[in-house]
């Protein structure tokens, strides 16, 4: 009974990111509702045998991983077009009979494994979660801090010779593009890259996104709007919402200002902005509480270097490290609100919806999808992004305690988890029914609360595709 469906990321729960919250929480509700789910991620840890499986099962996923740490990257094609990672994927979906695949993020798989699997005759979809496939740095930011709207040959040629020198013909890249043609420079590198890539995403059944912005994006870069389904994410709203309002109490009395931010330190995030705005307002009490990771941003570490360096000269900024999701509602219970001040155009904003099913207010950027998430106003702000006296502004606004209050006690909340996973599950019977004539029993009509019915009847009406 029910769907067979592999979920294919770059990572994994426990691996802390967006997409690995994402994966996690969407397998838990598709397995309540009776499929069978398989994870497929990539093991970057030392020592591994490049390409080899391993399997175990994590809170009732199957969760394979691959060795893999980008050991035979020769060219900038090989991002897109990986024949042995292909290879291994398909001999996993075909090993464990899937129904569908659901690709999450191709980083490290390429995004070759589309028309790979469509050539299979496996259904597969795929969530744009970021612009990757627009974009090899993932998120429209260029090496010299300028954000990008388009991503053209001519502009991205320079920003990845400087990002992977290794992989441009222009560097000791192979001179090859992802369809095994000959290059003559970067420019005809990034063209072969991205024509590529959206040849690739064209083979996917179904595309989803979490947000209009997003969509508009992709339409923009050649896709058919049509074929991009807009699918908002979810957020554990109520279980959240109950675990923060039974720690808040707890928590000692305090005379500080509390703003949150979390989620990954990155150039595109714009916390080293935010945290300078902080100092410059100088609002009395504030503090400035900065969760998450400080990774490299392709090699290139000076961003976080000096948010250290500011954070350690000034008592008002509190630089704390990565987070998991299960200490979430323990650090939203200690603050007064969250901000995104995001300089890239955010296709989503996870951290600041999972703020509002706390019932905080929010601060946002005009970047991307962020704006969506405060109701017109009702829930927060939305700061002009990169305007450092407009969140100055801000951040004085958010220091009155009435407009805290009046911004918190709006009653909407972001979309359920659960939500989301009907609307995909919905989606994914549509693609599996188009493609193999029928579907398999499911204990429910797919998107509903409806039990499917049993019977002589009900199998004859699957079988013709009518149920």
């Amino acid at each position: 009974m029910g769907l067979a469906i592999g979920l294919v990321g770059q990572g994994w729960f426990p691996d802390v990111g967006g997409v690995e919250s994402h994966t996690r929480e969407l397998a838990g509700e598709l397995a309540a509702r009776g499929h069978r789910l398989h994870g497929l991620a990539l093991d970057t840890a030392e020592g591994g045998t490049p390409y080899a499986l391993a399997a175990r099962e994590l809170e009732g996923v199957e969760v394979a991983r691959m060795a893999y740490r980008y050991q035979d990257h020769g060219a900038l094609a090989d991002l897109v077009s990986n024949p042995r990672t292909e290879a291994v994927l398909v001999a996993w979906a075909r090993a464990r009979r899937l129904d569908l695949v659901h690709v999450h993020h191709p980083s490290g798989w390429g995004l070759s494994i589309l028309p790979a699997l469509r050539a299979l005759g496996l259904p597969a979809v795929m969530t744009l979660h970021d612009y990757w496939a627009l974009c090899p740095r993932g998120q429209m930011l260029r090496t010299d801090g300028e954000v990008c709207l388009r991503a053209t040959p001519e502009r991205c040629a320079p920003c990845l010779r400087a990002t992977w020198p290794h992989l441009m013909p222009s560097g000791a890249g192979e001179r090859r593009g992802p369809r095994g043609e000959s290059l003559a420079g970067d420019e005809d590198a990034a063209r072969a890259r991205e024509a590529f890539a959206l040849d690739c995403l064209r083979a996917a059944r179904r595309l989803f996104t979490p947000s209009q912005a997003t969509r508009r994006a992709y339409a923009e870069a050649g896709l058919a709007p049509e074929s991009i389904e807009v699918v908002e994410n979810g957020v554990e709203v109520e279980a959240l919402a109950r675990e923060v309002a039974r720690l808040r109490p707890l928590e000692p009395a305090r005379n500080e200002l509390r703003l949150g931010v979390l989620g990954t330190v990155l150039p595109s995030k714009g916390v080293l902005e935010l945290a300078r705005a902080a100092l410059a307002a100088d609002v009395p009490g504030l503090v400035l509480e900065i969760h998450g990771g400080q990774p490299s941003y392709h090699g290139d570490t000076r961003y976080v270097e000096e948010l250290r360096a500011l954070c350690a000269r000034e008592p008002r900024l509190r630089l704390h490290g990565p987070f998991t999701h299960d200490q979430l509602a323990a650090i939203l219970a200690r603050l007064d609100g969250v901000a995104a001040p995001s300089r890239w155009n955010e296709v989503f904003g996870l951290t600041v919806r999972e703020a509002r099913a706390a019932g905080l207010p929010v601060l946002v950027s005009s970047a991307g999808a962020l704006a969506d998430v405060v109701a017109d106003g009702q829930a927060g702000m939305v700061v002009p992004a990169e305007d450092p006296a407009a969140w100055q502004a801000a951040l004085r606004r958010f220091a009155d305690a009435g407009q805290r209050a009046t911004w918190a006690a709006h009653a909407r909340r972001p979309r359920t988890t659960r939500a989301m996973a009907l609307q995909l599950e919905r989606a994914y019977a549509e693609v599996v029914r188009s493609v193999r004539g029928r579907l398999p029993r499911l204990a429910f009509v797919p998107g509903t609360d409806e039990p499917t019915p049993a019977g002589p009847l009900a199998f004859l009406r699957r079988w013709l595709g009518r149920g």
